[in-house]
């Protein structure tokens, strides 16, 4: 009886799976190191972080499926949220369910994790075809991918370490994040992301008075490609906030109105 060569091995598959590994790790050298100083270890399954760092536009197929960072964002946002909630019910003791959720949805909105994508340059490591609207998205939406592989690839623990050391710790803009309940362009993009609607500050002027030398900036609040307020102000930041306060208040008589 002759067997095959392939049957007297004990897992051709395991082996398989084994020796791509291996060529992954030679082939993407650099990123493994970039990667082992991120994670602050070394990963035997870097395939799951090149996955991470897969956005759906770059076509790769796998099995009839695209192959993207998708689910591992889906995990990563869960444990995200999850850790940045419980770090906020520790440092305010005595704020009430209304500020910390306000709270750290300004901490996890996808504005600052954009910040923080880039900070940690992970970037320069995203694997992406040809982007249109929200380009800039793809990379907290890495960020929450890369979570959601820690979290695959090492559990929970590992996965609230990573958070607290590079998003939470190191970002001393935090704490003003957090407390900034006056920020009412904050809480106009936190409503935008909650509610899924694009939002766009557009400047429509800068009138100079060379007499009193000062400025006039008009901003224009627009949502979903539809104007909806304008404000005027002595800086750009009062005239969006001003902008921003007025559009809040609209779009909360809409919601009275339904």
């Amino acid at each position: 009886m002759r067997v095959s060569l392939l049957e007297m091995l004990p897992s051709f598959k395991k082996i398989n799976s084994l020796i791509s590994r291996l060529r992954l790790s030679r082939k993407t050298d650099k990123s493994y190191l970039f990667l082992t100083r991120l994670l602050g270890y070394k990963t035997s399954r870097p395939e799951l972080f090149e996955l991470a760092f897969t956005h759906r536009s770059f076509r790769q197929k796998s099995r009839n499926r695209t192959l993207s960072n998708e689910r591992l964002e889906y995990l990563g946002d869960a444990t995200l949220g999850l850790v940045v909630s419980e770090q906020l019910y520790i440092a305010y003791p005595n704020k009430d369910e209304g500020f910390l959720t306000r709270a750290r949805a300004r901490i996890v909105c996808r504005p600052n994790l954009n910040l923080i994508s880039h900070r940690l340059h992970l970037d320069i490591h995203i694997n992406s075809g040809e982007l249109k609207d929200n380009a800039d998205n793809i990379y907290g939406n890495a960020l929450e991918a890369l979570i959601g592989a820690i979290y695959i690839d090492r559990g929970f623990k590992q996965a609230e370490q990573f958070i607290i050391k590079n998003i939470i710790q190191s970002n001393e803009h935090l704490k003003r994040l957090a407390e900034a309940d006056n920020d009412f362009k904050s809480r106009l993009l936190e409503w935008g992301q909650a509610n899924n609607a694009h939002i766009v500050f557009n400047q429509l002027a800068d009138n100079y008075n060379s007499i009193s030398d000062s400025h006039n900036f008009i901003c224009q609040v627009i949502i979903d490609a539809k104007p909806i307020t304008q404000a005027a102000g002595k800086t750009k930041k009062e005239a969006q906030q001003t902008a921003a306060k007025k559009a809040l208040g609209v779009v909360k008589k809409q919601k009275n109105a339904t």
